[in-house]
């Protein structure tokens, strides 16, 4: 029997789904608490946020070549290749992690990572009719967010064991588990339509032709109307997303919460996304794009606001808070890419959405690495950062919506 949120949608996408919770199993878990996990084998706060600045540099060389090598190869075999170059192995590193060189190895094979976000995101999306699209993206980010329900568990094993010895062992687990997942994935999925037409296109051009192909591409980004708006709306979710890796720190060692009380933050918001997914989506279903991104924001930018004014210590401030911004999180991801892959022309995606995804690396490099400094300098600095920053990613929404608006009234 089908699931009825399934119902309708095609092979890849429902079969995509399906196996989701077998990789946010493990990615949830060793995501959230990988600064910690990190730290507690002695790396500093600047080490963590070079670390991070610079798989974002790595990962704007892999996104370059990610449209050539998607359209040649394939949607469905690169994502098979790039999830076990990407995931498999750096999971099993991370288990050994002793020292930043370490940590550096496996962000060098995680970066490659950026190749399977655009053949997997096609692969995923493709064969799906628009008006179902953000519901596929919704589902999908609903059951990695409710893959938080797990953490409290892995807190009651760290504050057992400690949070080295606790990963180590969990990413050993992922490493296996995710192996199987993404076999599994590939044995059940089939190549988009859109995938069999590129791969004949791209056969007979050489590597080189096929990338001054996708710079042509990206070149005549400007003549598809909105793209260039809802890429910096991309590229400012993105760039947020990278400070924003700091918080569990900030709620760790500047407000004092201990690891265990910590464990319960991606069950919060996962409850909240649960309510939001049942309540607000389909309400929010029924506006036009733009508004909805104006709404979200909006709490974004309260959230991000309330962050700063909770007091030390009391965790049910931290949590409504917490659980606030993580519900957040679920509707700018969902709508986001809706938006995105609205502005999308069918001829040319895997080229434009790797353009996107490219330039939104290359302003993002240096955010993860300005974060760590920040952080050591003044906690409370990076965080009033962001709450500046989400008051901008509020205007740009409003403009969106505004530019959409006068769009719709045109067309009529």
């Amino acid at each position: 029997m089908q699931f009825r949120a399934l119902a309708g949608l095609p092979r890849n996408a429902r079969n995509a789904i399906l196996m989701e919770p077998l990789w946010g199993v493990f990615g949830v878990v060793v995501l959230y608490y990988a600064p910690l996990y990190m730290s507690s084998v002695g790396l500093s706060n600047t080490q963590i946020g070079l670390l991070g600045s610079m798989s974002l540099a790595l990962s704007f060389l892999f996104q370059a070549m990610a449209a050539p090598i998607t359209n040649r190869v394939g949607r469905k075999r690169t994502t098979l290749i790039g999830d076990l170059v990407s995931w498999t192995l750096p999971m099993f590193v991370w288990a050994f992690a002793h020292s930043f060189t370490a940590f550096a190895l496996a962000a060098v094979l995680a970066a490659s990572g950026r190749i399977v976000s655009v053949s997997w995101s096609l692969l995923l999306i493709e064969d799906v009719e628009e008006w179902q699209r953000a519901r596929v993206f919704g589902i999908i980010n609903l059951i990695v967010t409710v893959c938080g329900l797990l953490t409290p568990l892995v807190g009651l094993v760290i504050a057992q064991h400690g949070i080295t010895a606790t990963m180590r062992g969990f990413y050993l687990l992922g490493g296996v588990g995710m192996t199987v997942m993404f076999l599994w994935r590939n044995a059940i999925t089939e190549e988009t339509r859109s995938g069999v037409a590129a791969m004949a296109q791209h056969r007979e051009l050489g590597l080189g032709q096929s990338v001054r192909h996708a710079l042509g591409m990206v070149a005549g980004m400007r003549g598809h109307p909105g793209l260039m708006g809802v890429t910096a709306f991309y590229l400012l979710t993105v760039f947020l997303e990278q400070l924003s890796l700091f918080q569990i720190l900030f709620l760790g060692q500047t407000l004092g919460f201990s690891a265990q009380t910590l464990s319960f933050v991606p069950f919060v918001a996962a409850s909240v996304t649960l309510l939001l997914y049942g309540v607000a989506l389909p309400r929010l279903s029924r506006l036009p794009l733009g508004r909805t991104l104006v709404v979200v924001r909006a709490l974004g930018l309260i959230g991000a606001v309330a962050l700063l004014l909770v007091p030390a210590g009391h965790t049910a401030a931290m949590l409504a808070v917490v659980g606030l911004l993580g519900g957040v999180t679920f509707l700018t991801l969902t709508y986001r890419d809706a938006a995105l892959f609205a502005r999308l022309p069918q001829d040319g995606t895997a080229d434009l959405y790797s353009a996107v995804q490219t330039l939104t690396l290359l302003c993002a490099i240096p955010a993860a690495g300005l974060a760590g400094a920040i952080f050591t300098a003044s906690p409370r600095g990076l965080f009033m950062l962001i709450a500046a920053l989400c008051a901008a990613l509020f205007l740009l929404a409003v403009w969106l919506a505004e530019r959409e608006r006068r769009t719709q009234a045109q067309a009529g």
